[in-house]
């Protein structure tokens, strides 16, 4: 009998210290896409992609009409043409695809590899603000939004780090 109170006793005080030490911990969360979307800087950024993007997107679409163009030309031709000049027209088609093909990924590749140098350079600069907040507010723990499941809204201070790049990061 003994035996089973000690045994007791040390179990719960065991998990009773390992409460404590996880409650001491202050602990936030912050939506890191809303910062994105909604600071001052994060709309710059969020516009210059945008530009890049429609630009790209509007070239691209041009040579897809000319290429449809072309198509229609070859099919509207291919009763009245020789079989020669009809491989040799479908042979320079088929290449001016490849050739858009090729083009289309470059725009893409080139995209993604901005969208993501751009994005890591706005985590830089907005890092340093956010330490700060931490040390200031005595945070040991800060979460992304998205890993969260439930959280109280009082822990969660993207609005706070929205209002503070806005004040210290005004022309990005």
């Amino acid at each position: 009998m003994y035996f089973i109170k000690k045994f007791f006793f040390i179990f719960i005080f065991f998990f009773s210290s390992i409460t404590f030490s996880i409650s001491s911990e202050k602990i936030a969360f912050i939506d890191i896409d809303y910062v994105l979307n909604n600071s001052n800087l994060g709309k710059i950024i969020i516009n210059e992609l945008d530009q890049v993007n429609n630009k790209n997107i509007k070239t691209l679409n041009q040579k897809e009409q000319i290429l449809k163009k072309k198509k229609d030309d070859i099919n509207k031709t291919k009763n009245i043409s020789s079989k020669e000049q009809l491989e040799k027209d479908i042979l320079n088609f088929n290449q001016e695809i490849e050739k858009f093909r090729s083009e289309k990924n470059k725009f893409l590749n080139e995209f993604k590899l901005l969208k993501e140098t751009k994005l890591d350079n706005f985590l830089k600069k907005i890092n340093p603000y956010i330490k700060e907040y931490m040390k200031n507010n005595s945070i040991d723990i800060l979460l992304e939004k998205k890993q969260i499941f439930i959280g109280s809204s009082s822990i969660n201070i993207t609005d706070d780090i929205i209002e503070l790049i806005n004040k210290n990061l005004n022309n990005g």
